[in-house]
């Protein structure tokens, strides 16, 4: 008879292949299969339950997670569609004339004509080198390169009534020196041009636009006369463009500029002239837009709302027989759900000398965390103060005082907010937010004062003259760059989002791992199981036998009698 633990044929019998075997063999008849199972799974479905459980919350909580990222990334998308919009809108029947706004707080209501006659244009003038009118005023006149060495003297270069006095010395006698010298001159362009690919240089030297910024070169000294523009009938000066002033009328006003980029024609406008036909009309308009910028309103609440309904729905316990959601008691999701309602709910600072609200544009929290516009309120606020909408749509940089340009950092810009600066002409230093600071100069000759520590950290001051001043320099960070600079810190690969998923991931191989012992300990409790009741019903099944021979002998020996 077979037992528990031999072998045949270098084949291990186990437990259950016992029982199969003893229970074809008139054994007890019970179902030891059956039985075993049972056995084992009273000791170990709490523990088995407990973990799928675990794994399959764990698995909805990362798929959630991966949702709220998917949703957050196209937030973000949403807002940066919406960034920066004006409450005005402006129109333009010909693309010869681009009307913008760059001033909402003065921008006023333009209903005009516009005929361009002509573009405002800058007198550019080139130099053929390769041509044998440069051969004296180079010492090879075989190479003409960026590092071709030319004649020491002087040039005298005019522009407009200012004239400018170049000399060529030791220190900068080639091509190149000659452009660089050029190019220090304020309003002035100089460039060596290859003109077909094979090293036939030309030199370019373009100046502004505007009548007043015509030009003249002519030679002081030495051997640098081919540079003169006296005569431009010589092969190697040519004329390319004349200075002239932008010509136009606005409702029949006849108007010059030097530019064709105009900023004083329409306050709080920039008016940019692209093409001239004088028989043309073109008409602009601009005025509050207070449908659209509603509509923009609309669906910046409308983006918010979508985010914090998934997540009010993901993290909701369940309580009253609802069913709870997959992120339910996560603290990572019902933090993140507090920072968005939070968001939208704190003081926005740094867009005049109060706190601005979202109620200030009619936006309302109801009883379940969702926004709604009140659109009435909306309207009238934009009509009060179109700029009341750059708390939501645009970040700011804003003085008090006209002689004061306040910038700030793109990546790391200062916190929102209002400061104090001063500054007495002719002092080394000047305080910005009660901090003493040693200005820069910039390339205007301007003194630039930069905070270095605080939340004025990163907010710079530009004194546009060199004078006592004294005021307030502010910054306003939109409600839109606050949210995104929020998304950033959520969905970046090493933000709250990836940071809880990374977490989650690991809890599942923990899990794995929970698994794994929980099915060693089955396979035990099996074997454990199959080889007591294996034994147990080979004995039965043995006495079984030994019952059936004892019954033979026995009728044996009463049919002797």
């Amino acid at each position: 008879m077979a037992s528990t633990g031999s072998s045949t044929s270098g084949t291990t019998t186990t437990g259950s292949e016992i029982i199969s075997s003893v229970n074809k063999k008139s054994g007890s008849g019970i179902d030891l299969k059956s039985l075993v199972t049972g056995l084992v799974n009273a000791e170990t479905s709490v523990a088995q339950s407990q973990i799928t459980k675990k794994v399959e919350n764990t698995n909805l909580s990362i798929s959630s997670f991966g949702t709220l990222s998917s949703r957050m990334n196209s937030l973000n998308t949403e807002l940066t569609n919406l960034e920066q919009t004006n409450a005005r809108a402006t129109t333009s029947s010909n693309s010869g004339v681009v009307l913008t706004v760059t001033d909402e707080a003065n921008a006023v209501d333009v209903n005009s004509s516009i005929v361009v006659s002509t573009l405002a244009r800058g007198q550019a003038v080139s130099f053929d080198l390769t041509n044998n009118g440069f051969s004296n005023a180079f010492s090879n006149s075989s190479s003409r390169t960026a590092s071709s060495s030319i004649d020491q003297g002087t040039m005298v270069f005019t522009l407009g009534s200012t004239a400018t006095t170049i000399t060529i010395n030791s220190a900068n006698n080639t091509l190149q020196g000659l452009v660089d010298e050029v190019n220090k001159i304020t309003g002035v362009q100089a460039t060596l041009i290859d003109t077909d690919g094979s090293g036939s240089l030309s030199l370019s030297i373009r100046a502004d636009t505007g009548a007043n910024n015509s030009f003249s070169i002519s030679s002081g000294s030495g051997d640098l006369s081919a540079f003169n523009t006296s005569d431009y009938s010589n092969a190697w000066v040519t004329r390319q463009t004349t200075a002239a002033d932008a010509s136009f009328t606005v409702d029949g006003v006849t108007v010059t500029r030097s530019s064709n980029t105009i900023t004083d024609l329409f306050a709080g406008h920039t008016v940019n002239l692209t093409a001239a036909d004088s028989s043309t009309a073109i008409e602009v308009t601009s005025s509050l837009a207070t449908t659209d910028a509603r509509a923009r309103m609309q669906s910046f609440i409308d983006s918010i709302n979508t985010v914090k309904t998934f997540l009010k729905t993901e993290t909701q316990r369940g309580l009253n027989g609802a069913e709870p959601g997959s992120l339910a008691g996560d603290v990572t999701a019902a933090a993140i759900l507090r920072e968005l309602s939070g968001l939208t709910t704190t003081p926005i600072t740094g867009y005049g000398s109060t706190d601005y609200y979202l109620a200030n544009l009619g936006v309302r929290t109801e009883r379940d965390g969702t926004l709604s516009l009140d659109t009435s309120a909306f309207d009238a606020a934009i009509l009060a103060d179109p700029t009341v909408a750059d708390i939501v749509f645009s970040s700011k940089y804003s003085a008090t005082d006209a002689n004061l340009s306040v910038s700030g950092l793109t990546n790391y810009p200062p916190e929102p907010g209002s400061y104090s600066f001063s500054y007495t002409s002719g002092e080394s230093t000047g305080a910005l937010d009660s901090n003493s600071i040693t200005p820069l100069t910039n390339s205007n000759s301007q003194k630039v004062f930069t905070g270095a520590s605080g939340n004025s950290k990163n907010l710079s001051v530009t004194l546009l003259s060199d004078t006592t001043t004294s005021g307030t320099v502010r910054f306003g960070r939109s409600l839109i760059d606050t949210l995104q600079a929020y998304i950033e810190t959520l969905t970046s690969s090493s933000g709250t989002i990836k940071t809880r998923t990374n977490t989650l991931t690991a809890d599942l191989a923990t899990y794995a791992d929970d698994q794994a012992d929980l099915d060693a300990k089955i396979e035990a409790l099996t074997n454990d199981y199959n080889t007591k009741f294996g034994s147990m019903e080979a004995m039965v099944t043995q006495l079984n036998k030994t019952g059936e021979y004892l019954t033979s002998m026995m009728d044996a020996w009463n049919k002797k009698d």
